[in-house]
């Protein structure tokens, strides 16, 4: 897989304002031309739009991010909830209607011959509800297990619409970007911390070494602005970095108490390393603390 950047880090003011009389602009007149550069930055609502937007988000996973609408969802859940409250009252009534003592004889004890037809309307609505509510109830379920969408991510498509003035896509249709705290990456990759750290270092996730990613075409009016890398080459480093870490720790110590005579420097020692050994583990590997705690032990 592949994680994508945008090479602009820091938000800045956009750089061109688009006049309402470049509507009526003729560009070329063959319409097979591929646009300028300079047609693209001027109309980018026109020759980039939802297409090239569709592609860089699906270009990698991390930027697939949609909103979880938490308030909205519990709304519906709690709507549905009360309208099958209501609809449970009514049946709970009926039944006490033709329980009573001075009620007419009816068998209120089939289903299949079900002599109140009211009942039996009341009942296929209540199923109806109830599949909705269900449904709503298992989808967020679901929906709550994902978690929010790195900040990080979250920027690199927001510098895609910087990139083009905030034009390419309807400003309206950007603001969901703006809920932050309500956005979820569909495809949340496991990383570690180490991992995540060189994610977020945008001089270290932009190294030349990362970058190859000849698979997915860039256009042209994108190509200064955009880059690919290659996740895997990212994870290896990362992996390579904490195992060559890890040969440190555990042969460092041995070296340094062969050359130590005194018993309590040789304890002081060990007790530095074993303390430095299980801090790598929690942070560079993400270990859980009864987890770091075994290893080290071992």
């Amino acid at each position: 897989m592949s994680s994508a950047a945008t090479s602009t880090e820091l938000p800045r003011s956009s750089s061109t304002t688009v006049q309402e009389t470049e509507l009526s602009t003729i560009a070329t007149d063959d319409p097979d031309i591929e646009p300028t550069d300079r047609e693209v930055q001027r109309k980018p609502w026109k020759y980039v739009g939802y297409k090239r937007y569709a592609e860089f988000i699906s270009s990698d996973d991390d930027f697939f991010i949609l909103r979880r609408f938490r308030s909205l969802n519990v709304r519906v859940a709690l709507a549905l909830q009360d309208q099958i409250s209501v609809l449970e009252e009514q049946l709970d009534e009926l039944d006490r209607k033709h329980s009573r003592r001075d009620a007419v004889d009816v068998n209120n004890g089939s289903i299949r011959n079900e002599p109140i037809e009211e009942r039996e309307r009341l009942l296929a609505q209540i199923t109806e509800s109830i599949r909705r509510y269900n449904e709503v109830i298992l989808q967020q379920s679901m929906l709550r297990k994902y978690p929010q969408a790195p900040k990080r991510d979250v920027k690199s498509v927001n510098n895609w619409h910087f990139n083009h003035d905030y034009r390419a896509i309807d400003e309206d249709e950007q603001k969901y970007l703006k809920h932050t705290e309500d956005l979820i990456c569909l495809v949340q990759k496991d990383k570690t911390p180490l991992r995540k750290a060189m994610d977020n270092s945008f001089w270290l996730r932009t190294l030349p070494l990362w970058r190859h990613k000849s698979d997915i075409p860039v256009p042209e009016y994108d190509a200064a602005n955009v880059s690919y890398y290659k996740d895997g080459r990212m994870d290896r480093f990362a992996s390579v970095l904490i195992v060559s870490i890890g040969v440190v720790m555990l042969i460092t110590p041995i070296w340094v108490l062969q050359s130590l005579a005194d018993l309590n420097m040789k304890l002081i020692v060990i007790t530095i390393f074993i303390f430095v050994f299980l801090l790598i583990l929690s942070y560079f590997m993400a270990a859980k603390p009864f987890e770091a705690l075994g290893a080290t032990a071992a």
